[in-house]
Parts: structure tokens; C-alpha cells; sequence
């Protein structure tokens, strides 16, 4: 028997971004999970609702959770430029739990920094034989994979 999925824990065929989206009380992490035409929102991890694209409304983002609703606008935003350039910080976020944070560090460069506990020769060999299946966009991307406690990085090119 499956055990069902909780907020947070990821499965196999489990679809997960990560976005920083601008709120009254000041930004705050958003995560989307998906399996299929749902997408569950939690916001600095309270589970808010769920969200999905609604064909009586021309394929409009909808929502019936009165707390999630202000925020489906900025969410469906970052969704839609997921597969993006601009949004691959989220994607990977989303996919790589070992990852706590992403910055660009240039047009070309954008910085990972990986958990202390994550064996980085491991994650970075693996990531490299992954990463591409998370890119949707044809220019050059480097991605600078580091532990914040040490100078230490592995470059890991794209396209």
C-alpha cells in the first residue's frame, strides 16, 4: 500500500518548486508541489492550498483557499517562467533538497550552495548526469556548486 504524500515530501513522480514571493508581512518561501493538475502551496511552511488551472476560465490559475488566494498571482508568475533561465534557481531548489540557496552571480554564473552534510563529490557527480534533464533553454549557464563554509566549488557547465 503507497503511503500518502505529505507537504514537504517529495515523491518519485512529484513535480517541486521553490520561490521567494513578495507578501504584506515581506518575502517568503513558497513551496508548489505537483503530481499532476493540482499544485499544493505551502507559504514559510504552512500548508496554504491548492491551486490549478481552471478550463471554465480559459485555463486561469483558481483557487478555493481564501488564504492561498492573494498570493496565486506572484505563484503562477514564478510557475510559469519555471523552465526558464530565469527560473531554473527554482527548479533546482525545487528537485535538490541538499540545496540551501542559489544566487546569481553574473549573466553566465549562478552560485548553488549545497548543506555541510552533503558529500559534495557525490551531489556534484550526480548533478552533473541529471541536471540537463531540468533544462528547458538553450544559452550557456555555469553553476558554481559550493558549501557556504567553504571556498571550495565545482563548476558544472549547461548547453
Amino acid at each position: 500500500m503507497a503511503k500518502p504524500l505529505k507537504p514537504l515530501e517529495p515523491g518519485l513522480n512529484m513535480e517541486r518548486y521553490i520561490f521567494e514571493i513578495p507578501t504584506d508581512s515581506g518575502i517568503k518561501e513558497a513551496v508548489v508541489e505537483t503530481s499532476g493538475e493540482c499544485y499544493g502551496v505551502t507559504l514559510d511552511g504552512k500548508y496554504i492550498g491548492s491551486m490549478w488551472r481552471d478550463e471554465n476560465l480559459g485555463l486561469q490559475w483558481d483557487t478555493l483557499d481564501e488564504e492561498l488566494a492573494p498570493h496565486i498571482w506572484d505563484i503562477a508568475s514564478k510557475l510559469s517562467e519555471a523552465f526558464s533561465r530565469q527560473g531554473y534557481p527554482s527548479l533546482l531548489k525545487g528537485a535538490y533538497p541538499e540545496i540551501e540557496s542559489t544566487q546569481w552571480k553574473s549573466s553566465e554564473t549562478l552560485e548553488v550552495v549545497i548543506s555541510k552534510e552533503t558529500d559534495m563529490e557525490v551531489f556534484t557527480t550526480f548533478l552533473k548526469d541529471e541536471v540537463l534533464n531540468l533544462v528547458d533553454f538553450e544559452e550557456h549557464l555555469d553553476l558554481m556548486v559550493k558549501k557556504s563554509d567553504d571556498p571550495y566549488f565545482v563548476i558544472i557547465g549547461i548547453n
